[in-house]
């Protein structure tokens, strides 16, 4: 099984800032393959009867595995007050699992036979509530909400507004009128070692004492699994180390549809055939695991390079569209039963596709086809002649540079890379062609690798590829990345009590980030437009240099008040410095930090190593800040104190007013983000930050160039958001700039830095 984004190939501990991602924990596919066996699992049609009899079914189809309780797994040498260890399922059936692993298995058996299960976090505690007002598809094809959701979450998780004792009387009368149904998973596990209690249950005492352990305890949290999962941010993680599924009975799981109605995010939806639900089962990553007892001995060959097949993405648009065309042209139904594909299966079906009438099913499975077939041709060369290339984060923005539609969909590995860029290229590439070269070009500028070679013009002349377009982007590529790597730095310093700096200095950075060039302080009014002012002699200080090459970041270093008030790339320096310039905001403090701020501000740089080697490089780790937990100051600060938010932070609020709190924030965390209006809706707002976390800080003035030209509905969520990003270059830039007595010297000007 390949592993999903956010972090492919590793399956991480669970941190409890962060509810959403248990959703990560739970493979609706995989637990319905591992648990396949006893039975009986309820039908389309039982559950429809007698919804509250399907999850009695679940519940004893799971209590009949044998399942051991065993309190929660704990690593020592990683051990981390914030963090949880889960045990995979294949663990937990050999060696048992505590109540959140037992749950997580019961929902996701819940979820693979289309009944919404949520996860109850309680203080100490977990279980299951199942929805039983309709099936998962009957959820999606609304639309909307369950009804009365809004009384108990919002977005997936507990409503932000509702306090404990409403959302409890809430769960209370929906279990009372049948709505919701409460289950007690740890009563599906049977005695453990000779002498251990049981603590199985019937199916009608675990919904009995569910009811009963969420009166007595608080609910923490709520947490919608499908839809987090739907989504697409929250995929589940491959389990670690090798798994090993017994065959399954046909049992109903979801299957993975691209083309299917939601469009944008290509959801998990399950397929109906005939008013019944089919068992075609889920794509797996290799192309062949199926659910729907289809004969193993057609596997596509693990040993084979993964060029001669689609990745997954691939694999689930081609049959998507391949069950839309064959429903009007009967002659492809041929090809439904294949169990994976080849090169050479696609060239059939092309040839297939030939005489078929022009409709729009058959239109579109051709252009799947052709386009997935040039994405093979395209990954076996990449594979042959820069194999260096396939780095993940790499490839996520590579994606996103090339194909703008993109954002929402999370490829892993090079194959479903580019299958994206065929599939969601723009409307005008007529064939794949010329999304798939710029893809190509710009991977090989992200390796070092120089197109110039004789071998790429020979696969560009080979695939029909334009080779002056592949020249005019290899330059253009390449004149990108010098700009990226020279910097105008600018610092702009005030008193501590004004809002408003009153002095500037300005360097230029090589592309080794070293100091070529100094201005030396120049006084300003302390007020907006003393400061505009300031900026723009920078600016004309830095044109007039002799040898001067356009700067296209430019980082402003800015005091706190400042930060909270001015947003620097809307300067009118002419245009908006941000229209021509990526504008990157860092704390202006950092380079002579206050005395009563030096403990924290250490601690940046332990935070920011957390970032980039334990976090997640595509998809980034932010701790999420609540209001109501910073107005716990003294709670809060202790959280702190024990590093219980490790590496970037977010604020879900606006912290006007909040000075001092603020200062001591962007302090000790070398990224922080806020908001500087209210924001009603912080899952958009979340999603898009780590769907472009590889873009930024530079996606940051992307988005707000997008919020300048459109309506606010349509201002991408990234541009409701101002950040401070002092990475790995500023901090040493910081270092040397900050504490030096000597000065720096430049060639250029003579001029010398002044220590302070």
């Amino acid at each position: 099984m390949t592993a999903p984004p956010p972090s492919p190939g590793r399956w991480e501990r669970w941190k409890r800032t962060e509810p959403a991602r248990l959703a990560c924990y739970v493979d609706p596919a995989e637990i319905a393959l591992r648990y396949a066996e006893p039975g009986p699992w309820p039908t389309y049609l039982q559950r429809s009867a007698d919804p509250r009899g399907a999850v009695r079914m679940v519940y004893e189809g799971l209590a009949a595995q044998g399942l051991r309780y065993e309190t929660a797994a704990i690593d020592f040498t990683g051990f981390h007050t914030a963090e949880q260890l889960i045990r995979p399922p294949g663990e937990v059936s050999a060696r048992g699992g505590n109540c959140l692993e037992l749950t997580l298995l019961f929902t996701g058996l819940c979820l693979a036979h289309k009944l919404r299960a949520l996860v109850v976090l309680l203080e100490d505690h977990a279980l299951a509530a199942v929805w039983l007002g309709g099936d998962l598809d009957d959820f999606w094809s609304s639309g909307l909400p369950a009804p009365r959701d809004h009384l108990i979450m919002s977005q997936g998780l507990l409503g932000t507004r509702a306090g404990a004792a409403s959302v409890r009387d809430a769960l209370d009368g929906f279990v009372a009128d049948g709505t919701y149904l409460l289950v007690e998973c740890t009563g599906v596990t049977a005695a453990g070692e000779p002498g251990t209690p049981s603590l199985r249950l019937a199916f009608e005492e675990a919904v009995a004492e569910g009811a009963a352990r969420t009166a007595r305890g608080r609910v923490a949290d709520i947490v919608d699994i499908a839809f987090h999962q739907r989504g697409g941010l929250y995929r589940p993680y491959a389990p670690p180390g090798p798994t090993t599924l017994a065959d399954p009975a046909p049992a109903e799981v979801p299957c993975r549809d691209p083309d299917g109605a939601d469009g944008a995010d290509r959801a998990d939806r399950a397929d109906r055939a005939d008013g019944a639900d089919r068992a075609d089962g889920a794509d797996r990553a290799d192309g062949a695991d199926r659910a729907d007892g289809a004969d193993r001995a057609g596997r596509p060959d693990r040993a084979a390079p993964p060029w001669t097949r689609p990745g997954a993405l691939g694999a689930r648009a081609l049959a998507g569209a391949l069950r839309r065309a064959a429903a009007t042209e009967p002659a492809l139904a041929a090809h439904l039963d294949r169990p994976y594909w080849t090169r050479e299966d696609l060239a059939r079906l092309l040839t297939d596709l030939a005489p078929a009438p022009a409709g729009p099913e058959g239109i579109r499975l051709r252009d799947v086809a052709r386009g997935l077939a040039l994405a093979m041709d395209a990954h076996a060369f990449i594979a042959a002649w820069m194999p260096q290339a396939a780095d993940p984060a790499a490839l996520r923005r590579v994606l996103l540079d090339c194909v703008a539609d993109s954002a929402r969909v999370r490829p892993h590995g090079l194959a479903e890379h580019l299958d994206a860029v065929v599939l969601y290229r723009p409307a005008a590439d007529p064939d794949s062609r010329p999304a798939l070269l710029r893809f190509v070009v710009h991977l090989a500028a992200a390796a070092g690798v120089d197109t110039a070679d004789p071998a790429f013009h020979e696969w560009c002349r080979a695939g029909g590829y334009d080779i002056a377009e592949a020249d005019r982007l290899r330059l253009r590529s390449r004149r990108r990345a010098e700009d990226a790597r020279r910097r105008l730095v600018v610092h702009l310093r005030g008193a501590p009590a004004q809002e408003w700096p009153d002095t500037a200095e300005a360097w230029l950075l090589d592309e080794r980030g070293h100091p070529t060039d100094e201005l030396p302080v120049v006084p300003c009014e302390p007020t907006a437009e003393g400061v505009v002012e300031a900026l723009c002699k920078v600016l004309d200080w830095a044109e007039d240099l002799p040898g001067f090459t356009y700067r296209n970041r430019v980082d402003i270093a800015l005091p706190t008040r400042t930060l909270l008030r001015w947003r620097a790339e809307e300067a009118d320096v002419g245009t908006r410095l941000g229209a021509h310039h990526q504008v990157v905001l860092h704390w202006g403090e950092r380079l002579h930090p206050p005395q009563h701020l030096r403990r924290l501000a250490r601690q940046a740089g332990y935070r920011l190593r957390h970032v980039e080697e334990e976090g997640d490089e595509v998809y980034g780790a932010i701790d999420w800040v609540d209001p109501g937990a910073a107005d716990a100051r003294a709670d809060f600060e202790e959280r702190l104190r024990k590093n219980e938010y490790r590496g970037a932070l977010g604020l879900r609020f606006v912290p006007d007013g909040r000075e001092s709190l603020f200062e001591a924030l962007v302090a000790q965390f070398p990224i922080l983000l806020w908001p500087d209006r209210t924001v009603s809706e912080w899952t958009a707002v979340e999603e898009d930050v780590r769907d472009r976390w590889v873009t930024l800080p530079g996606g940051f003035t992307e988005a707000y160039r997008a919020a300048w030209t459109r309506a606010d509905d349509a201002a991408p969520p990234l541009a409701g958001l101002r950040a401070v990003w002092d990475d790995r270059p500023w901090l040493a830039f910081c270092r040397t700039t900050g504490t030096h007595t000597a000065g720096i010297g430049t060639a250029a000007r003579g001029t010398r830095t002044r220590g302070r």
